[in-house]
């Protein structure tokens, strides 16, 4: 059985959050969806203003209170079928999702909660579990709400190939949701033509066509060393450009945008690599990374 446990705030985005992991929870039979809120007291028990002002100290009740209206709001929207167990802890939202992340199969939150700044592209609490959840986990815009979202209809799966092992378990993550909804799964590889390569041989005199040609064979062969199901459809798709950059203009039409925690490219000691950063800070699209193990 899988269970997808929800970051829920009352806010939108939490509840696009909900709402997402009902689109899958319906495709699975047997998932089980969890929605968790966390609270934290303003101050501390033994803190003076607590008795003085009769500032409450269990937010228990409260929250309860919020989760329970997040969640009928969502049901209320076409999901009045799907079966969501509420549970509320006390704790920081960051750590207790991250807790929940070694016994869930996935983690869902919305890019933008209720705290924060709303110049930011990715909420802080967001960005904390994406960067250290020990499972997959999915960032969901705001569009996704309702049951009749665009997203829910769609059927193609973009996942981020570059060979790296993460991009490999990427690929066959995405493989894996894709059979059980019939989607297809575009794998995409991206490559640059190097500008040493027109400094050192000069303007017009160089080819990026044997780069492409090598590329698609690379790619290629990442997918046969993925093994993956043979009920799975994969169209191989090799893009000139940024991999960021290429992955987020093929995901604009796609239900899922899949990515690997890590890449073969930038520095071994960041949790997140640039391109999972680049798209969970840009979602077209829900978009799910993958954890590097």
């Amino acid at each position: 059985m899988t269970t997808i446990v929800v970051g829920m705030d009352g806010s939108e985005g939490a509840r696009a959050a909900l709402a997402w992991a009902c689109q899958e929870a319906r495709r699975e039979p047997g998932a089980n969806i969890v929605a968790l809120s966390a609270w934290l007291s303003p101050v501390p028990a033994t803190s003076p203003w607590v008795v003085g002002y009769d500032l409450p100290v269990d937010l228990t009740e409260a929250t309860t209170a919020v989760l329970a209206e997040s969640v009928a709001a969502v049901t209320a929207k076409g999901f009045a079928d799907v079966p969501i167990e509420q549970r509320v802890v006390c704790g920081s939202a960051p750590a207790v999702l991250i807790a929940q992340g070694n016994t869930a199969d996935i983690l869902v939150v919305g890019s933008r909660g209720l705290g924060g700044f709303k110049e930011l592209l990715l909420g802080s609490v967001s960005h904390q579990v994406v960067t250290h959840a020990p499972c997959p986990i999915v960032v969901v815009p705001r569009a996704v709400e309702t049951a009749d979202s665009k997203h829910a209809s769609l059927t193609t799966i973009v996942v981020g190939v570059d060979g790296s092992p993460n991009s490999t378990a990427a690929l066959q993550w995405a493989a894996g949701r894709a059979r059980l909804s019939d989607a297809v799964v575009h794998a995409v590889y991206a490559w640059q033509f190097p500008a040493t390569a027109t400094a050192l041989i000069g303007d017009g005199a160089a080819s990026p066509e044997p780069i492409a040609r090598a590329a698609g064979e690379a790619l290629d062969g990442f997918i046969a060393a993925a093994d993956l199901p043979n009920s799975v459809r994969v169209v191989p798709a090799v893009r000139e450009g940024l991999p960021a950059k290429v992955l987020l203009s093929q995901a604009k039409e796609a239900r899922l945008l899949v990515v690997g925690a890590r890449g073969h490219g930038g520095f071994v000691g960041l949790l997140l690599g640039s391109v999972a950063s680049t798209v969970t800070h840009h979602v077209p699209c829900p978009v799910a990374v993958i954890p590097d193990k």
